[in-house]
């Protein structure tokens, strides 16, 4: 699938519905937070390390703030992408962001599939996108594309139930998808966007899809050798028929896992203390030791999310410490399907 058919960029014919939003500028005015330090933009000469305690503090001021604020942080985005105030992207963002936020009040459903994971994803996938420009050396994004790869972040763990796909490759993401095409619908994106929003959240399932996406990624671009066609999915084909949203799939999977994965051994330990308690039990160093080597698989997927390496060698290092006899019988939730 090449994408082809997509939403205009031209303003839509409807305006804006409900309440007006309160800008990005005014809360982060409120909260102390700087819109000029990552992970709202990036900065040159900043080392992933420092980079990396910027956006920890960022997300740290965020998830202490009242809601909304994920429709503001993703309406700031996409205005700055260049899209007008009624376009089907903004008009879209701003009813996916109330519905995540709503399903989260007063309390979140979940302790880490959560609305405030959503907001980390969105703003990593815009950081990331921000680096992948700089860096980049094959692909560029347009702004079309940094508005899908938004609409995706938010869409990504929609509805999420707080369990695992189990045998049933897909699920979740599928639901997620499902579930937003109503909104997607209803603002005007179009269904060549929509499909394209599809393949690129499928590939973020961690049970095997996204080492899939990855392995055509690096075949794609880093001269590594191409994924054995037995691992192939047929859902993925998309990505392996299109290089731009091969792209978008490897930095969606980067924004998912960059918290817990590629900024510091604190906010790492945070992430999986939130889905130790999601899942059930404490989560260990050996965990996270599976998690770094069989969800991350031992390395961002893109240029712009391999910044963020020698961080994940450094949580690496500390899970090796902590790592102790586990005798409780039961896989990670972290890597289990």
């Amino acid at each position: 699938m090449a994408m082809t058919e997509s939403t205009p960029v031209t303003p839509a014919t409807r305006a804006p519905a409900g309440a007006a939003l309160p800008a990005l500028e005014t809360l982060a005015a409120g909260a102390g937070l700087d819109l000029a330090a990552e992970p709202f933009t990036l900065i040159e000469g900043h080392t992933a390390r420092r980079a990396a305690q910027s956006i920890v503090r960022a997300f740290t001021v965020l998830e202490d703030l009242a809601v909304p604020k994920l429709a503001p942080v993703t309406d700031w985005m996409l205005a700055g992408y260049g899209f007008p105030p009624d376009h089907a992207y903004r008009l879209a963002a701003r009813a996916l962001s109330a519905a995540v936020e709503s399903r989260d009040t007063p309390v979140p459903v979940n302790p880490y599939h959560n609305a405030h994971h959503t907001l980390e994803v969105v703003l990593n996938a815009h950081y990331l996108a921000e680096r992948n420009d700089k860096v980049a050396t094959h692909i560029r994004l347009t702004a079309r594309e940094r508005g899908l790869l938004c609409l995706a972040a938010l869409i990504h763990d929609f509805e999420h139930d707080g369990t695992m796909n189990g045998a049933v490759r897909f699920r979740l993401e599928s639901l997620a998808v499902d579930a937003a095409l109503p909104c997607l619908r209803d603002a005007g994106v179009a269904e060549g966007d929509i499909a394209a929003i599809r393949a690129v959240v499928l590939a973020t399932d961690p049970a095997g899809p996204n080492l899939y996406m990855k392995a055509l990624h690096g075949a794609a671009f880093y001269e590594a050798p191409p994924p054995v066609e037995t691992e192939a999915f047929a859902e993925l084909r998309p990505l392996a028929e299109d290089r731009r949203l091969l792209r978008m799939a490897g930095l969606l999977n980067d924004a998912d896992l960059l918290s817990s994965a590629g900024l510091d051994v604190d906010y790492a330990g945070r992430q999986s203390a939130k889905l130790g308690a999601e899942g059930g039990r404490k989560l260990d160093g050996a965990d996270m030791l599976r998690f770094l080597n069989h969800i991350v698989g031992g390395s961002f997927t893109t240029r712009a999310g391999r910044f963020f390496n020698l961080n994940m060698a450094l949580i690496k290092s500390s899970a090796e410490l902590d790592v102790h006899e586990n005798d409780d019988g039961i896989d990670a939730p972290l890597v289990r399907p």
